[in-house]
């Protein structure tokens, strides 16, 4: 028998009076030793809390589970209606046998790729991505999509330029992830790093097991990685422009040793049609920032990364075109603020050029202004058939990384989230607290959603990188929120689609 209310429902305190009538009810328990003596002091730490709060720190700590003494929220009625907890009540362990892997912070739709500096940024992505359980003799370990990299690119945390110019290396045949380490050496956090994965060598690449880029090339290093065993290459320049020239032929050599260029579709196996890709950004001033999103697809798929100035061209980069002999499908990053028109007419001389920017001579009668941000989510939606470039990413079912456009740090560092797994494309914030408008409409377009069942999928992750501070808790909290499955039908939905939305 169903009961029905026909009268009025009493009037509810609001929820501050009834949170502040937990705290009494709750320190009453306590003092009389009613209930579970455990549970008893967990509500008179919550009381305690409440009606004496202790300012909030802004800091994260990477070696104590617990919060730190002065790290209680405030008492927002808002966000704790019954009251401030304070601490956690247990503790998640690393797995058997992978003692140094550090849990992360996961909600539905969310991931937090966590680090307060660089070297843990990069730490957390490897840990992320390679388990390192199985033995290095386990079937198809050096095929495809493996337990363990098979080798490791090392870079300094100091300079973007030579950081962007490195992640070709990461890409298949060498599955390299980056890792940073210093100009005097490798920090504990990184070589312990490197023994865990314990990669299996990179076999075209004369069984060495890593790329030193740039400054990384230093003794201290090379000792230290001679003293566990290891081989590696040095890939170094005089200037970024010849850096990256540099891995752009080293890598070439791997990738397409017939020709010495990266190229799409190398095997019948492999997807493309033998484009030889390039992306071109600026490497004066911050207009790296603009290019970061080039790395998650550099990553992913086969192709130079090469430099310019805004109004001239380095000879390094004009010899790394030459060298494709007029078939280089060349992709500017940026508009003309960042890559002058002079610059692309005399690009286009040396292969087809078009503009990775936030304009559209077709779609704006005033030019639409280009940011680090806008650009990110041009590239999310754009494909071209023609170099079988772009991610094409107009409706849900993918992940997406989120990273504060001034970490290129964690920008670069994450690259293999686009290489394995999720094949996640970058997209950068210049808020740590907000979305920008363009970026929570981007998010809102791709949101799944479903018409007769939630279980259809499809479901879309976002790994978030870096610490709280470069990207805020009530940030992910957001983005988790406006990532989840919706149902289509209720006549308000706006948002989202299906996964046929997108499309290549």
């Amino acid at each position: 028998m169903r009961l029905i209310r026909l009268s009025p429902r009493p009037f509810r305190h609001p929820r501050s009076v009834r949170a502040a009538s937990l705290v009494i009810l709750c320190a009453a328990s306590f003092t009389l030793g009613m209930g579970n003596p455990q549970g008893s002091a967990h509500e008179a730490q919550a009381a305690t809390s409440a009606t004496s709060p202790t300012p909030p720190t802004t800091g994260n700590s990477a070696t104590s589970p617990q919060a730190p003494a002065a790290g209680c929220p405030a008492a927002d009625p808002n966000l704790w209606p019954f009251g401030v907890v304070c601490g956690r009540d247990f503790n998640v362990p690393s797995p058997p046998g992978a003692p140094s892997l550090v849990p992360t912070i996961t909600t539905k739709t969310t991931t937090r790729i966590w680090g307060s500096d660089p070297f843990m940024e990069a730490v957390s992505v490897t840990q992320h991505v390679f388990p390192a359980a199985l033995p290095e003799n386990a079937p198809n370990e050096t095929n495809n999509v493996p337990d363990r990299p098979w080798g490791l690119t090392l870079i300094t945390p100091d300079d973007p330029l030579t950081g962007i110019s490195a992640v070709p290396l990461l890409h298949f045949p060498d599955d390299a992830p980056i890792l940073y380490v210093t100009k005097n050496g490798i920090p504990k956090i990184t070589l312990d790093e490197i023994k865990r994965l314990g990669d299996t060598g990179i076999v075209r690449a004369n069984n060495i097991d890593a790329f030193l880029v740039g400054a990384a090339a230093n003794s201290a290093v090379k000792a230290q990685l001679s003293a566990i065993g290891m081989t590696f290459v040095a890939v170094t320049g005089s200037n970024v422009f010849e850096l990256a020239n540099n891995v752009d032929k080293l890598y070439g050599s791997l990738q397409n040793p017939a020709t010495g260029v990266p190229q799409m579709g190398v095997s019948a196996s492999s997807s493309g049609n033998g484009m030889q890709d390039v992306f071109i950004g600026s490497a004066d001033g911050n207009d790296w920032q603009f290019y970061l999103p080039a790395t998650h697809w550099s990553s992913h798929m086969p192709s130079g990364l090469l430099w310019v100035h805004r109004n001239s061209i380095p000879q390094p980069t004009l010899d790394a075109l030459k060298r494709r002999n007029g078939r280089a499908l060349i992709y500017v990053w940026g508009g003309p603020n960042q890559v002058s028109n002079a610059v692309v007419k005399q690009l286009d001389q040396l292969g087809a050029v078009q503009r990775i920017s936030a304009d559209d001579p077709v779609a704006f009668n005033t030019p639409a202004t280009t940011t680090p941000v806008n650009i990110s989510i041009a590239f999310a939606k754009m494909f071209d058939p023609a170099g079988n470039v772009g991610w094409g990413e107009l409706g849900p079912g993918h992940g997406f990384t989120l990273v504060n456009v001034n970490d290129w740090q964690g920008a670069v560092a994450s690259a293999p989230l686009s290489h394995l797994g999720f094949h996640a494309p970058l997209l950068v914030t210049d808020n740590p607290n907000t979305l920008p408008a363009e970026l929570q409409a981007y998010y809102m377009a791709v949101a799944p959603t479903f018409l007769n069942s939630p279980g259809e999928g499809p479901y879309n992750m976002t790994y978030v990188v870096g610490n709280y501070q470069k990207l805020s808790w009530p940030l992910q909290a957001h983005v988790d929120y406006i990532s989840e499955m919706s149902n289509r039908r209720v006549w308000s939905n706006n948002n989202g689609g299906r996964y046929s939305d997108s499309g290549q």
